[in-house]
């Protein structure tokens, strides 16, 4: 279900950045005398992923913070695996905010990873309108 979520709006932000092109750029693809999959591959799908990379970057990102939320239907993930020390032990017992403060951690630090990279892409590609 998670994968059918994400993939939803995975294709809406692509849909999104087909939109955002405009029509010239089907018509040119039309004048060179290029069929549709030609048009969509070579033309059309580049320019769109490129100026969906923020769009699929945000997903990305969503998606990963919301692994936690499977917990409740006991899949296993970072927050599942600190709960298991904590109900598993009396050693832990108040000593829960170590544990939950790695997890904030660790979430951070690869979200803000991804950012970074997303932002590195941008400029790479060169996504600013001109």
């Amino acid at each position: 279900m998670i994968t059918l979520f994400s993939a939803a709006y995975i294709a809406e932000v692509i849909r999104g950045g087909l939109a955002a092109l405009p029509t010239g750029q089907y018509e040119a693809a039309d004048s060179l005398g290029l069929d549709y999959p030609q048009a969509m591959r070579l033309i059309i799908l580049p320019q769109a992923l490129k100026i969906s990379i923020p769009g699929i970057v945000n997903v990305a990102v969503g998606l990963f913070k919301d692994t936690t939320l499977v917990s409740v239907i006991s899949m296993f993930d970072l927050v599942g695996m600190i709960r298991g020390p904590i109900l598993a032990s009396t050693e832990w017992n108040g000593v829960y905010w170590e544990l939950l403060g790695f997890a904030a951690f660790l979430f951070f630090i690869v979200c803000y990873g991804i950012s970074q990279y997303s932002q590195w892409l941008e400029r790479r590609l060169a996504t600013g309108h001109r």
